[in-house]
């Protein structure tokens, strides 16, 4: 019985058929659930190694959460500055394995063979400059995206100015496209040889085109990472709410993948290793 457990935690569950190949695209919906199944303790196991990466931004997170206990208000949001500085490197640290994990998850996603540690390494190492860049942007425009609208926010309510609330609401515009953004920006850094900028040039695309969708998929991702670290000290997020919500977005991002960039003839796929 043990063994079979294991098993299954380690190759997946084989009385789940795999889909069709040419059913896959049609059912990305049905595919999801199938790869949940499947996959679910390796998904665990992915999930566990992806954590260690993110230990410095959660550890920094359970800080500011106890502040917010032990700070008047005004102390508490004359610290969020510093704190987002010193996020900036702790999300940087992170970006190389989410380029690792953004590959096996893209290849399950797609009903594909992906080894939980071997591909995660290997596509860590050969996407690691890519990842690390894009996360120390994200950083620095988390810290951007609020100083600016705290500081429209506060000329807005001082001075009574349209201009100012039109500013800031258009900084909160921008640090939401951010967001839909990087729902694609780290599956296509690992399908595709791209440069970094057309990388997040083609992802400003692909969202704007679909939008309404982009926005619907980012909602229930932050909600579920916000649920999975709100509850029993965070354990859930550390054992299975980053890849939960990675395989969303990895299903969401072949979806569009399919639809706009792989039935065209020159396409610049990475090839699977």
């Amino acid at each position: 019985m043990l063994d079979g457990f294991f098993n299954r935690m380690y190759y997946g569950d084989p009385r789940k058929p795999d889909l069709k190949n040419e059913n896959v695209k049609a059912n990305r919906f049905k595919l999801f659930f199938t790869v949940l199944q499947v996959r679910f303790w390796q998904m665990i196991q992915l999930n566990l190694i992806y954590s260690v990466f993110w230990i410095p931004t959660i550890y920094l997170y359970f800080v500011l959460v106890t502040a917010v206990d032990n700070m008047k208000p005004e102390e508490f949001v004359a610290i969020i500055p510093t704190m987002l500085l010193i996020l900036i490197p702790c999300l940087t640290i992170a970006g190389p394995a989410t380029a690792g994990v953004s590959y096996v998850l893209r290849k399950w996603a797609n009903d594909e063979h992906a080894w939980v540690w071997s591909d995660f390494k290997d596509a860590l190492k050969e996407n690691w400059k890519q990842g690390l860049m894009m996360m120390l942007l994200n950083g620095i425009f988390i810290f951007l995206f609020y100083t600016n609208i705290q500081f429209y926010s506060e000329m807005a309510d001082k001075h009574g100015s349209l201009i100012y609330l039109t500013l800031m609401y258009f900084m909160i515009m921008l640090a939401l496209l951010l967001g839909m953004m990087n729902m694609l920006i780290f599956p296509m850094i690992v399908t595709y040889r791209l440069k970094l900028r057309q990388i997040i040039k083609n992802a400003f695309i692909l969202t704007m085109i679909k939008l309404p969708i982009a926005f619907l998929v980012f909602l229930l991702v932050t909600a579920l990472l916000v649920l999975t670290s709100s509850f029993f000290l965070g354990i859930p997020l550390v054992v299975i709410g980053f890849t939960i919500t990675g395989l969303i977005t990895a299903s969401y991002a072949n979806w569009l993948f399919d639809k706009y960039i792989n039935n065209r003839p020159a396409s610049a796929a990475k090839e699977d290793k």
